[in-house]
């Protein structure tokens, strides 16, 4: 055998054998669940929802996806290698037609024409815009996510201030119950007024067993929401500085107007809507450059017989294959990425409309809300307490009904759980505020 012919086949066979392959790695699964800490903050529930959050998992396992799409993107065919072999027969001895026939051929496979015509650049430049939508859709994951544990992490905190508030009246009030037991059997107290504040007493009871329940939900949704699976362990929040309606550092000097300018500039939702139309874009352009002709280039090589005895001497050619874009010029991609691109376009403005609205109707809420806070924290709660206080001692003097001391719990009770739900509501539409923005004012 020839030294070419031999050469070709042994290309062949390379061509064919590949390269080796590694072994085949598992792939990774879900993320752990997690071990919440027996006393639970702020930061340690953050630092639970990026690591155990399996909506974050599944935005991180979308970006990767969109990495391997850049690698595709930018790849280059790779060249095509053909050899042959055939034999002549029937025909005259001597004249070197009994002799194998040897042929080869390389062909680019269209790498030079997608390189040159710019189509590989768009490709990647549109991979990377999806790339970047993907790494904000994953922020956006995030923001949505931290959104909803702070809600349920403040939720929870109150409730078990609300726990405590009602526990704390329920022995006030079996206080108030075994003195004016005892002024009944001195005779000084009607059976009346004993009854009316054993009601109390009862009413007082059954609020803090529904406290207890409310405490206990919240915990369990807040559980949940950091990815808890099965029954979570027992844990307490400890979250100290959500115990007043005082604005996070972050919030102060803030307007609605340099609020709504930040999230436009930074919220994920906005950002990954803007790379979608810039990767719209770049397919549309890609689309019109694909109507160029993918050219290819060819080489062959051929030759039957041996020096001195050809029936086929050594022959090479070169050679360029041009489909002709006669019948179809890619109308239909063309049209299609243009729809896509305006799409994408419409998409980002009816975004970027939601988040003024959203930041608009978050401060509405902060502001409704702080008022309140501000209210009862600047004196309805000490007033009502002290309203209680003064009834409870002037009925221990005889100078105030059993009415007017269950009248007096009722409302300083009232009241305390009314602030509750209101700074529950305040620290609410301050994470709101900071979901509408995309950024964080706490911690």
């Amino acid at each position: 055998m020839d030294r070419l012919p031999r050469l070709a086949l042994g290309l062949a066979l390379a061509a064919l054998a590949g390269p080796a392959t590694a072994p085949a790695e598992e792939a990774p699964g879900p993320p752990p669940a997690p071990a919440l800490p027996a006393r639970l903050t702020l930061a340690d529930a953050l630092r639970i929802l990026r690591e155990s959050s399996l909506d974050v998992a599944a935005a991180d396992a979308a970006v990767a996806t969109a990495g391997a799409q850049v690698r595709s993107a930018g790849a280059i065919p790779n060249p095509a290698l053909g050899f042959g072999v055939g034999a002549t027969w029937d025909c005259p001895a001597g004249q070197g037609c009994g002799h194998p026939a040897w042929s080869g051929s390389l062909g680019d496979q269209g790498a030079l024409s997608f390189l040159v015509t710019g189509q590989r650049a768009l490709a990647v430049g549109a991979a990377e815009k999806g790339l970047a939508a993907a790494s904000a859709s994953r922020d956006d994951v995030l923001r949505q996510q931290t959104f909803l544990v702070k809600r349920q992490l403040a939720i929870a905190a109150i409730a078990a201030r609300a726990v405590q508030v009602t526990r704390d009246e329920v022995g006030l009030t079996r206080e108030g119950v075994a003195r004016a037991r005892e002024r009944r059997r001195a005779g000084a107290l009607s059976e009346a007024d004993v009854t009316r504040l054993e009601v109390l007493l009862g009413q007082t009871e059954q609020a803090l067993d529904r406290a207890g329940e409310a405490d206990r939900q919240a915990r369990t949704a807040l559980a949940l929401i950091l990815g808890a699976r099965g029954t979570p362990a027992e844990f307490t929040v400890d979250a100290p500085e959500l115990s007043s309606a005082l604005d996070p550092p972050r919030l102060a000097g803030a307007t609605r107007a340099s609020l709504t300018a930040d999230a436009l500039a930074r919220r994920p939702d906005v950002a990954a809507a803007r790379a979608q139309v810039e990767q719209a874009r770049l397919a549309a352009s890609l689309a019109r450059r694909q109507v160029i002709p993918a050219f290819s280039l060819q080489a062959g090589y051929a030759q039957q017989g041996s020096p001195g005895n050809w029936f086929t001497p050594p022959t090479a050619t070169f050679g360029l294959s041009v489909p002709l874009p006669v019948l179809y010029q890619q109308q239909g991609q063309i049209g299609q990425a243009d729809a896509a691109a305006q799409g994408a376009g419409i998409a980002l403005a009816r975004l970027e409309a939601q988040a003024t609205a959203d930041v608009a109707a978050a401060w509405a809420a902060l502001e409704a809300t702080r008022s309140a806070c501000r209210r009862a924290e600047g004196g309805i709660l000490e007033r009502s307490q002290r309203t209680r206080d003064l009834v409870a001692v002037a009925h221990g003097r005889g100078e105030a009904t059993a009415l007017e001391v269950v009248d007096a719990q009722r409302t300083h009770v009232g009241n305390q759980l009314d602030y509750l739900q209101t700074l529950a509501a305040y620290w609410t539409s301050v994470f709101r505020l900071e979901q509408a923005v995309g950024t964080s004012f706490l911690p």
